[in-house]
């Protein structure tokens, strides 16, 4: 059954398509169409319908399990974050203690298989409708992109986990096993090249959110910084660099205040959201972040689920309150401290004081995100877009694949150039040199909260160490995340990683 329903509000195109596939191979009375839904045969047939194909992908990304719980997996077992309560779901990830039936590992994969079950729809549809080849290779790119989205997650957190490129029929085995971590990455470089070639190089502000090449290249250029194919990620930053079609907002806070930090110019694609709209189109990153108790929305929300690391509750000098310096810019919109004010806040009600003895146990709580209430914010719901990839990463990419490729150091001139311009607008002084852990420091204060950490502590190499430093019980198995139980139960060929 196919299920849409579309709504415009400031430029931003949110659709909300349900796509299930109708098997086919039954006989009798079961071989008809049914007459009150949309089979996947009589739906892609159209250009119109492909447009709203590609839509759809979007919406496994926005959905609340996704981008709205992501942080549970990517953000909690590193060293920036802990939980601000007990919750009995991604406590155990905080503490390294997650067992294989934990509903947040469970929904961290299927929402990207949904995500992935969506793009071969597309591929396997798409190309035998008759419409103009460039509309056909741009959504073809954004599927391939999508797809290899997904799987670099999964590969990063599960390690090799079955690659699945077609739509599944009533014949074919689903009982996939799982590929190797050198396979997912093949994998996933094909696509993404692919997503190159066939993508736009930018999109009018009525597509706002849909992919184009140079997210494209970014992601790639990640992939590649990761594997340790540094030359290749250079030469992709640089590509997006010297495209000219992004720049750093001359100040951070932009890309958090509300009215300026959508689709800005250091944008190279965000998650779209409409505040109070149909459900899973609103950001619901403010609900987790704001602090318990202090009804900053003047509803349900503010939970404070996760927390900055702090001296009064981690080890001193290696939480993330210790690696903003007191020039930082950066520090005061990315994390809220004791007697702080942030007008921005609840403007209209002469904005919002954090409380001077601290709102969580940590004294100090989430600022990024967290904007406020107001007649465009519902529970759980707020109109703000999440970044998923900024001017800045693309710089520090860059930056740590030179330095990865010439001995951890980098006394290149372009390179320097990137690290001193995400410094210099921090207020920070500029270097002369950079070496990699100068930038994996970079990355923790630019990048807190943003769901890059726990992937960047992996590229370390020294992730163990450094947990351990942190005060955690890290054992060498906890670099990857246990496969779902329910997903073996189903699928016999569907192995556990070791260590669960």
């Amino acid at each position: 059954m196919l299920i849409f329903n579309s709504r415009i509000d400031k430029m931003k195109k949110l659709y909300i398509i349900i796509i299930s596939t109708a098997l086919a191979g039954c006989s009798g009375f079961l071989d008809r169409e049914p007459l009150d839904e949309i089979s996947t045969n009589s739906f892609y047939t159209t250009p119109e319908e492909a447009e709203l194909a590609a839509l759809s992908m979007y919406s496994a990304i926005q959905a609340i399990n996704w981008r709205g719980k992501s942080w549970q997996i990517e953000e909690i077992p590193s060293d920036n974050t802990t939980t601000g309560g007990n919750d009995p779901n991604f406590s155990p990830i905080d503490n390294f203690t997650t067992s294989p039936d934990n509903p947040a590992v469970l929904e961290y994969w299927t929402e990207h298989f949904r995500l992935i079950t969506l793009a071969n729809q597309i591929l396997t549809h798409v190309p035998s409708i008759t419409m103009d080849l460039e509309q056909k290779e741009n959504i073809l790119g954004e599927a391939r992109f999508l797809r290899a989205y997904s799987y670099f997650d999964l590969v990063r957190i599960f390690g090799g986990v079955p690659i699945v490129d077609e739509v599944p029929t009533i014949e074919s085995d689903l009982n996939v096993s799982r590929a190797t971590e050198n396979e997912v990455y093949d994998f996933v470089i094909n696509d993404l090249q692919d997503a190159v070639d066939w993508l736009p190089e930018s999109r009018p502000s009525s597509e706002n959110g849909r992919v184009t090449s140079h997210a494209a290249r970014a992601i790639l250029a990640k992939v590649f910084v990761t594997i340790g194919r540094y030359d290749d990620s250079m030469d992709l930053c640089r590509e997006v660099i010297s495209s000219g079609q992004f720049a750093l907002e001359e100040d951070f806070a932009n890309n958090w205040l509300r009215d300026k930090s959508d689709n800005n110019k250091e944008s190279i694609w965000q998650i779209q959201y409409v505040g109070c709209g149909p459900g899973n189109t609103g950001n619901a990153l403010q609900a987790f972040f704001a602090p318990w108790g202090q009804a900053i929305t003047g509803n349900a929300d503010g939970w404070g689920s996760q927390i900055p690391t702090a001296p009064s509750i981690d080890n001193p000098t290696t939480t993330i309150i210790d690696v903003y310096s007191n020039d930082d810019l950066r520090k005061y919109h990315t994390i809220m401290t004791p007697g702080e004010s942030y007008p921005m806040i609840n403007a209209d009600q002469g904005g919002y004081t954090y409380p001077a003895t601290g709102a969580s146990r940590g004294q100090s709580n989430i600022k990024k995100y967290v904007i406020g209430g107001g007649p465009d914010v519902c529970f759980m719901s707020t109109p703000q877009n999440q970044h998923a990839i900024r001017y800045a990463d693309v710089l520090l990419t860059l930056v740590e694949a030179s330095c990865r490729r010439n001995g951890d150091i980098s006394v290149t001139p372009d390179v320097i150039d990137a690290f001193n311009a995400v410094r210099e607008r921090a207020g920070l002084e500029p270097v002369g040199n950079v070496d990699i852990d100068m930038l994996f420091l970079e990355r923790r204060a630019e990048f807190a909260f943003e769901n890059h950490r726990w992937f960047d502590l992996l590229r370390t190499g020294n992730v163990k160490t450094i947990m351990q430093l942190h005060g955690k019980q890290f054992q060498d198995h906890s670099v990857l995340f246990p496969i779902p139980a329910s997903e073996i139960d189903i699928n016999s060929n569907l192995t556990q990683n070791p260590g669960y």
